[in-house]
């Protein structure tokens, strides 16, 4: 039930049967929002125990400076076994994808792409959501603005995957980027071309730079 913090998120080796994202509908938006609530309270635990309220703790990781590496810049945080009956069985891994960061005058916000993985039977059957969220701390608390689901780009990320690779998210081709849409944050996923949305709210939305995303 802890919180994994590495560069490639916790991989899932287990073999897919052909079809079976087409045939797995993605999460219903209130369940895949409980899931996503439960990823962001073990992160903030990460902030708060780890970092003692420095959100900066998100990238002091030490295999970003090891040559084994394959993409040194990238950092997951994964939180396994939400809503699970069993651990393993059922229910969904999340990882969400540290991408970058918006300045606002009450400090800086992080953003994540967040995907959650629905497990059956003790292996993953489908990316059920993705969604973009930010973070922020104040006074030693985490703040969160969380995106919707998108069924179009989430469809449209699905029919972009591999089948001959194991299920996970990341995915090991995927490249996703952040794109200036102020005054929110979206993020592309250049190979699938799916796109994801994240407006603040307007409290939130007044304090922030509006520069590019960086």
């Amino acid at each position: 039930m802890a919180l994994c913090a590495t560069v490639f998120g916790c991989a899932l080796h287990s073999p897919r049967q052909p079809g079976q994202q087409a045939r797995t509908p993605p999460a219903p938006e209130t369940e895949a929002r409980t899931v996503v609530d439960e990823w962001q309270r073990r992160v903030g635990q990460h902030v708060v125990a780890q970092g003692t309220g420095d959100p900066a703790v998100l990238a002091r990781l030490p295999a970003l400076r090891s040559s084994a590496v394959q993409r040194p810049g990238q950092i997951v945080f994964g939180a396994n076994d939400i809503e699970s009956s069993q651990p393993e069985r059922d229910g969904y891994d999340t990882f969400g994808l540290l991408l970058g960061r918006r300045n606002s005058t009450g400090g800086p916000w992080y953003v994540f792409v967040v995907g959650s993985l629905e497990r059956r039977d003790y292996r993953p059957v489908s990316v059920a959501d993705i969604r973009v969220v930010a973070m922020s701390v104040k006074d030693g608390a985490t703040l969160w603005e969380t995106g919707f689901g998108d069924t179009a780009a989430l469809a449209k990320y699905r029919q972009g995957l591999d089948p001959g690779t194991a299920l996970r998210f990341p995915a090991d081709r995927d490249q996703f980027r952040l794109i200036d849409c102020t005054p929110g944050v979206c993020v592309e996923e250049s190979v699938s071309g799916a796109r994801w949305a994240l407006y603040f709210s307007p409290a939130v939305a007044q304090t922030l730079d509006q520069s590019a995303a960086r």
